[in-house]
């Protein structure tokens, strides 16, 4: 063993040899002993420190107190203490309220006493208040035991050194939040099955387990249903011995956590009844583990979720939409759900890939997208800023999947900095420096970000608006983030919302949301079964330094995708816009070749130097 711990001993063991502690009555009692024979200091030159230390540790004296005069003489020992006068009460530390609600109390020297003498002089001295020790252990002089209640842990905080004991002493008692570490033997298992066997009413097939840890049959266990692997194993015997189980109350037993029982929810399969009130539960989406559960009656009153909602209706409506079967929520009678009752089951139409509002936009944005991502997944991205409108906007997004943790997933840190997520930032002056504005500010940005290879055969694209002037359109996918450091290249999961507008013969970008996120399994199963495409080349010309790329936009021209009655419609459109008659209208557009945007910047630089004679405006 290293000199350096050699004489050091563990707190737990520090009151469990001898009693050290101090009566405080004021009075010493005197000890003379005989000097040892083999003592060098005889006569008149007796070493009195020495024999004072050696009265004062036979006596019992509070820890960490100096007895007897000081080398130098001094009358005050190193605590500040005259010598001889009573060792000062102890300053007490405020206890805070823990998170989980549970509180360790330890008695440094109660074992020294009967434990039921011992429980009963602390609920005396608490009173009124009242409280059950859970998990009673003694080791050497120490007992220890847990209380689910705080203002019981204040109370007791308080006594520390507050009372006397009949053998003389002022009791410790020590306090602060926490709770053991559990593992569930099978002798632990049988004393639950034989707490559940008396809590079960065969009648109703209902099961009562509030306050389960209290029970009086388990009180030398610590059997807290907050504990998941506690709930789990109560679930397994729930399971085993009455699947039949359709009532259940879990009141009262501080649950914070209920995602682990998405795996288990199957063994209560039957239960129609289901009581969760006085617990921790904080945000309602740990409901979701338990979707699936025939409910027709829940309690959640008194926990923190439920302050979270003003609005009645909407807590009603979320219980509802993971329970549709709910008739009582927190003992009030709800109203039974709107519903409509159909002659025959209709199944609903299979989900497709790709929805489109206009069947002839299908090829402009199959061709944009393609164009678009090949140069995106390019070494050089510089050649999509023929892609965006001069004026255009970007904004980018992030989030980890809901239930991941960032230590257990592929770290999005590159992506945070820039991080536009309104909700997270608040700040207004924030929110304007994270939007880049210009097709110049924009490619600049895209060109930092990591290299990438999209999955263009999986993408899900969704055409939502089609019209002469503007078109709206959200694609969803996956992409293998390259050179991003990491020993395997992560997958990352995307959506893009795309306004696009006619320029020149072909489209751009005005304004472009990116969302990343981490890829799900079942995403990753997906990515890696398809092929990718190789990534995209870009050639060089011998006689040019700069790189060639096909266009960016399609290089159908307008005027070809564009039917008569597309015609008429945009016709009309800059009538409206400029007070021109049709038949101008029709001769501004057909000279600026159909683009409409183009025929209105026409228009109006024309219109302000006084070019357009006054019978354009005749209708």
């Amino acid at each position: 063993m290293s000199k350096k711990f050699q004489n050091k001993t563990s707190w737990k063991n520090q009151y469990s040899e001898h009693d050290f502690r101090s009566n405080n009555s004021g009075e010493r009692r005197l000890n003379f002993k005989p000097n040892n024979k083999h003592n060098k200091n005889k006569g008149n030159n007796k070493d009195w420190s020495h024999a004072v230390r050696v009265h004062f540790n036979d006596e019992d004296i509070d820890m960490g107190f100096i007895a007897g005069p000081s080398k130098s003489g001094n009358k005050f020992n190193r605590k500040g203490h005259r010598s001889g006068s009573p060792v000062p009460k102890p300053m007490k530390r405020k206890l805070w309220e823990g998170p989980g609600g549970w509180y360790k109390v330890v008695l440094p020297y109660g074992n020294k006493y009967d434990k039921q003498f011992l429980q009963q002089t602390l609920l005396e001295k608490v009173s009124p208040l009242s409280f059950m020790p859970i998990f009673w252990k003694a080791t050497g002089n120490v007992a220890t035991f847990y209380l689910d209640d705080f203002k019981v842990a204040q109370k007791l905080q308080e006594l520390d050194y507050g009372f006397q004991m009949p053998d003389g002493f002022k009791l410790l008692i020590k306090v602060h939040p926490g709770s053991p570490n559990v593992d569930i033997s099978q002798e632990m298992k049988e004393k639950m099955k034989l707490a559940m066997a008396n809590r079960y009413n065969a009648v109703n097939k209902a099961l009562d387990l509030t306050k389960f840890h209290a029970d009086p049959m388990l009180q030398e266990y610590f059997c807290a249903l907050y504990k998941p692997i506690i709930l789990i194993a109560v679930i397994d015997i729930i399971g085993e011995n009455i699947p039949e189980l359709e009532a259940l109350s879990l009141n009262d037993n501080k649950i914070q956590i209920l995602s682990f029982l998405k795996k288990y929810s199957e063994k209560l399969k039957n239960v129609k009844i289901l009581h969760l009130g006085q617990n921790k539960i904080r945000d309602i989406t740990m409901l979701d583990s338990l979707i699936g559960l025939p409910l027709v009656e829940l309690l959640l009153d008194g926990n923190p979720l439920c302050d979270k909602f003003k609005d009645q209706s909407l807590y009603i409506s979320e219980i509802r939409t993971r329970f549709p079967k709910i008739m009582k929520l927190d003992g009030i009678e709800l109203p039974p759900p709107i519903s409509f009752d159909l002659e025959e089951e209709q199944t609903l139409p299979t989900s497709l890939q790709t929805f489109l509002c206009n069947a002839e936009g299908g090829a402009i944005v199959r061709q944009f997208l393609e164009q678009y991502f090949q140069l995106f997944d390019s070494d050089n991205r510089q050649m999509l800023l023929q892609a965006y409108h001069e004026n255009a906007l970007f904004s980018m997004t992030m989030a980890y999947p809901y239930g991941t943790k960032d230590k257990n997933s592929n770290w999005l840190h590159w992506y945070s900095t820039d991080n536009r997520n309104i909700i997270r930032v608040t700040d207004s002056e924030r929110r304007f420096k994270l939007l880049k504005k210009g097709n110049v500010s924009i490619i600049s940005f895209l060109k930092e970000m990591p290299m990438s290879n999209h999955d263009i055969m999986n993408f899900k694209v969704d055409l939502t608006v089609f019209t002469p002037i503007m078109m709206s359109l959200t694609v969803a996918g996956m992409f293998k983030e390259l050179k991003s450091g990491h020993k395997q290249p992560p997958i990352r999961s995307f959506l893009r919302t795309l306004i696009i507008v006619p320029a020149g013969s072909g489209y751009c970008i005005t304004n472009d949301e990116l969302h990343i996120t981490n890829a799900t399994e079942d995403q990753v199963k997906t990515f890696k079964s398809t092929p990718l495409p190789p990534p995209a080349i870009i050639v060089t010309s011998p006689s040019i330094s700069s790189p060639v790329a096909p266009a960016v936009v399609p290089v159908v021209p307008v005027a070809n995708a564009i039917d008569d009655a597309t015609k008429q419609q945009m016709v009309q459109a800059l009538a409206t816009s400029s007070g021109m008659n049709l038949e101008w209208s029709a001769k501004c557009l057909q000279e600026t070749e159909w683009n409409f945007e183009r025929a209105t910047l026409v228009f109006n630089e024309v219109h302000k130097q006084g070019g357009i004679p006054a019978e354009a405006f005749v209708k």
